[in-house]
């Protein structure tokens, strides 16, 4: 079972999720990125997922993956940072015992996504 501070993180970055979204796009029109944000913002609002549930981590991957590839360099690294936050779930067996002392850089770069998210493209992703 998740910590309470697990959870929270967990919450606050479904909401910067959306399903796999295909690659190649160039990250210096925000354009493709803030598309893929608004996708991610709408779809795992409605889908209710949880880090807990396996195949809904391994989504979340997918997902960070192609949102990456279409992210600016400003914020690039920080999903690399989600992504590696998202494989610790995205097991049969979570070994998430190494996910407490880096839960300040997960919730960091979360925190630079939302407000680059809502800088660049408009969108809120905290609600």
């Amino acid at each position: 079972m998740l910590s309470p501070a697990h959870r929270a993180v967990g919450a606050l970055l479904v909401a910067t999720m959306a399903s796999p979204l295909v690659g190649g796009c160039s990250s210096s029109d925000p354009t493709a990125y803030c598309a893929a944000l608004k996708a991610a913002d709408a779809q795992w609002g409605q889908a209710g997922a949880s880090l807990e549930d396996k195949a809904a981590a391994t989504r979340f991957v997918e997902t960070v993956k192609g949102i990456e590839l279409t992210a600016p360099d400003e914020v690039k690294s920080e999903w690399a940072t989600l992504q590696t936050l998202f494989e610790k779930f995205a097991t049969d067996t979570p070994d998430l015992s190494g996910v407490t002392p880096e839960m300040k850089d997960f919730e960091e770069a979360a925190k630079r996504i939302e407000a680059h998210a809502k800088a660049t493209c408009g969108i809120d992703l905290g609600t």
